[in-house]
Formats: structure tokens, sequence, C-alpha cells
């Protein structure tokens, strides 16, 4: 629901127009509007976590996430009848733009991979009753990149590892409030230490993100 404060005329056009559901299959509305709820409802308590692990109050975040403008997307990597070219990805390297995102993956999909500390491309298998959660630019800001953002891809096992196989997720990317103003915690910043960031606004920085992939 779009709150009264919210006039941007981005905000209205981009974060709060009427969605277009479609009119099968049956109860499709009322299993992803469910699902939404629950997932925003993970992102908050999530996110009292990443506070209390700040050494913040735990309810230090809420302010910025009451009216969040999360999106939720199904994902789809079509089955493939040709083999990919060597070194051809399905998804490309790159990081998620808000707070933290969270992935539930296919069972027993593969190509997920994240850069590690030690700069290494991982494999992240899915578990079963789990979900992947990833920091997004917005919280290596606040924390000026103590938490880094996490760089990850889908790469395409080889054809007899499935890689030729429909490979489906559902992510989750939390974005706080779009009036939100993410500014470095001075928790993350040692004696003397200068922030990395400036202050910018959830929205307008998403939208900014977005106008860039496509220029």
């Amino acid at each position: 629901m779009k709150p009264a404060s919210v006039t941007d005329p981005d905000a209205l056009a981009f974060c709060y127009a009427p969605t277009i559901w479609p009119a099968q299959p049956a109860g499709f509305f009322d299993a992803w509007t469910a699902y939404y709820a629950a997932l925003e409802n993970l992102a908050a308590r999530v996110m009292r976590l990443f506070a209390v692990a700040l050494n913040l109050p735990e309810n230090h975040f809420e302010r910025f996430i009451d009216a969040p403008i999360s999106a939720l997307r199904a994902l789809n990597y079509p089955e493939q009848h040709v083999a990919p070219k060597p070194g051809q990805l399905r998804a490309g390297a790159h990081t998620d733009y808000g707070s933290l995102t969270i992935l539930l993956p296919q069972a027993g999909s593969k190509g997920l991979e994240i850069i590690t500390p030690d700069g290494q491309w991982t494999a992240v298998p899915p578990v079963e009753g789990a979900f992947v959660i990833n920091i997004g630019d917005l919280m290596a800001r606040w924390t000026n990149d103590r938490w880094v953002s996490t760089l990850h891809r889908v790469v395409n096992p080889s054809p007899d590892d499935g890689g030729m196989a429909r490979r489906q997720s559902l992510a989750f990317f939390h974005q706080p409030n779009w009036n939100a103003e993410i500014t470095v915690l001075d928790a993350c910043l040692a004696p003397g230490e200068t922030a990395k960031y400036p202050p910018v606004f959830s929205g307008p920085y998403l939208m900014s993100k977005f106008k860039s992939t496509t220029a």
C-alpha cells in the first residue's frame, strides 16, 4: 500500500503502479501475495538480526523498512536445446541493489555461484528447507563495506550434469522505503575513518541503477 507521504512521480509509476495479475492458474493471486507477505516479514526479522550483529538497537532499521518497495520475481531459465558455448552464462556476474535478497532455488538445481573471500567462484547448491540470503548494495553502503554485497552469477553446468535442464527460482529483493536515507552507520566507522559512500535515498538509488542498465 502506498504511503500518503510518497508523491514522487517515479515512485508512483515504478513502485505503486497497479499490478497486472494473470487469470490462470487458479489461486495464483492468493499464493503470490501470501508468499510475498511471508518474505517481507522474514526480511524484517533478518534486518533485526543485522542490527544486533552491528551492535545497534534491535529495532534500528525498522523506520527505514516500514513501507518497503521490495519486489518478488519468478526467475525462469528455459530448457536449452542447443549446448551453450564455452563460458556462456545464464546470468552474468552482478550484485543486487537493495538491503538483502532472499532466494528460494529449485530443488536440485545447479549453476548458482558466488565470489568467496578468497576470490574464487564457488557453487551454492540448494539446501532442502533453506533460503539463500545475499547482502545487497545498500547494506554494503550502510556498513561502509564491512559487509560487502554478494557478487553472484548463474553458470551453465555441463550437459551431462543437468546443464540443459530448465531452472527456476523465486527471488525476493528487499528494498527500504522509497524515501529512506541510507547513510554510513557510525557503528561501522573506526576512529578517524571516513565514509566511503555519500548518503543516498533508497528509491532514487534503485531507479538510477535500473536506468544505468538500460542506457
